[in-house]
């Protein structure tokens, strides 16, 4: 009985490259919550800046000759008048800090080998790629952006997934 009792405490072996996942995670994570966190407490004054970059857009515009490329400007500058404004920028900066710690959570629990934290962390995944469509619809600056961060999301939900294994 004795043996059996030494046999169950013994640590399980974390993968390698479930460390560098992890690790990735912690460090992509915390930024994503510090920098949300900066954006939602200065939404103000990054709305401004937002702004002042879109006259200047409005300006080099008139310069443009080409009839779809200035399409292509209009468009980008529609869609970054109504996703940065102070309080669209608290909203999404708010949503990002939920995903943020629902994937960093999600990584503290698979570096402490436990299969719950590929869930959590596929959930902060997934909200992170729904939540902009559902905020401010389908458009250029949202297509661009959960693009990114959905192939971004995706890979790492597989390689945890390939990892998922060794934990229980």
């Amino acid at each position: 009985m004795e043996n059996d009792e030494q046999f169950e405490n013994v640590p399980q072996h974390r993968p390698v490259f479930l460390k560098v996942l992890c690790i990735l995670t912690f460090i992509g994570s915390g930024y994503g919550i510090i920098n949300s966190a900066v954006t939602y407490f200065k939404a103000n004054e990054i709305a401004g800046m937002v702004a002042e970059a879109k006259t200047k857009m409005y300006e080099d515009q008139k310069n443009v000759k080409n009839p779809e490329s200035k399409n292509m400007v209009s468009k980008i500058m529609n869609n970054m008048s109504v996703i940065s404004t102070p309080e669209n920028l608290r909203k999404t900066a708010i949503g990002n800090i939920i995903t943020s710690v629902l994937c960093l959570l999600g990584a503290v629990l698979m570096w402490n080998l436990l299969r719950a934290g590929f869930y959590i962390y596929t959930l902060g995944t997934i909200i992170g790629i729904i939540l902009p469509f559902y905020m401010f619809g389908n458009n250029f600056i949202t297509n661009i952006s959960a693009g990114f961060l959905s192939f971004i999301g995706i890979l790492f939900v597989i390689f945890y997934a390939m990892n998922i294994k060794s934990m229980k």
